[in-house]
């Protein structure tokens, strides 16, 4: 999985549109609902079958950071 593919499915997930999603931008300044994160790790737990708990996601982590954790546990 590439950072391109994590970031189509947060944009489907989110509803966000994928040109608006900054890789360096914190996660509390994307207005992600909770709902749409738990959402989003709910459908990265079904498709790759790695499980991120949504007590390791931050609101001061940068959207960069949450898809490298999402790569690195679908590597692991």
């Amino acid at each position: 999985m590439n950072d391109e593919e994590i970031l189509a499915l947060i944009a489907q997930e989110t509803g966000l549109p994928r040109q608006d999603l900054d890789m360096d931008a914190p996660l509390a300044t994307l207005d992600i609902s909770s709902i749409d994160m738990v959402s989003l790790l709910f459908e990265v737990e079904d498709r790759y079958g790695v499980k991120i708990e949504p007590d390791q996601i931050a609101p001061e982590m940068t959207l960069g950071q949450l898809v490298r954790r999402i790569r690195d546990k679908t590597e692991a």
